[in-house]
């Protein structure tokens, strides 16, 4: 009898454990981010801020693994600020001017999740995701110097798609309520820039691929357990 109730307690446990994440569940939610990087040296500063909102909807094929889509928005603004030493002879002047971009971006990204239960209230978590891209970029300059005030403002269509391995922590204060916190993994991006203003042909493609967290800039989001 003793090891019959054991194994019954055993059971309703692992039920509770499983309860948001089980096999024919749905979790619907979204993820919000911001991060803020400064860099100075001797001949200038740059400035850069994140901000992007990824709401979301997903189904559990099984047990603690679901597969999803996030569609969203995200922008990227970066400022730089230099300044140039011009030789004029017999003169020298100074040019100092900032370089402001801005891009906005709609963001679709399918994903796979899967949990790893701690408790009945806490579950860590890895993402697979395919984030997509797809914005414009407009750079302004801005200088009180005759010499730069030529360079015009530029508007340019910009291009992402990438991989990326997430890790996280899930909290449920309710069976239906998770809040999760997500850092940056293991990613891989590809950009294409196409400059389809200006006479001349600027396009321009670069790639980066990033390994390790960051937990100045964490991932903040609300799921509900359906």
């Amino acid at each position: 009898m003793k090891k019959l109730l054991t194994l019954m307690m055993l059971c309703a446990s692992a039920m509770a454990v499983n309860a948001q994440t089980e096999k024919g569940k749905y979790i619907l939610g979204g993820t919000i981010g911001y991060s803020s990087t400064k860099y100075e040296n001797s001949q200038g500063a740059s400035k850069q801020n994140n901000f992007d909102l990824l709401p979301s909807a997903g189904y559990f094929v099984s047990d603690n693994l679901a597969l999803g889509l996030g569609i969203g928005y995200s922008r990227n603004v970066t400022t730089s600020t230099t300044s140039t030493t011009y030789y004029v002879s017999p003169a020298v002047s100074y040019a100092n001017y900032s370089l402001k971009e801005t891009t906005d971006y709609f963001t679709v990204s399918p994903f796979i999740r899967h949990y790893v239960n701690i408790s009945e209230k806490f579950k860590f978590f890895s993402q697979f995701s395919v984030p997509m891209k797809w914005g414009n970029r407009k750079s302004e300059f801005i200088t009180k110097n005759p010499a730069l005030d030529v360079i015009p403002n530029t508007k340019v269509k910009t291009t992402s798609v990438g991989v990326g391995l997430e890790p996280g922590f899930a909290y449920f204060p309710t069976k239906k309520i998770g809040i999760q916190l997500s850092v940056g993994g293991l990613s891989y991006i590809w950009n294409k820039t196409e400059d389809k203003v200006n006479s001349f042909n600027n396009d321009q493609k670069d790639h980066a691929f990033n390994l390790g967290t960051n937990f100045l800039a964490p991932r903040i989001g609300i799921q509900f357990y359906l």
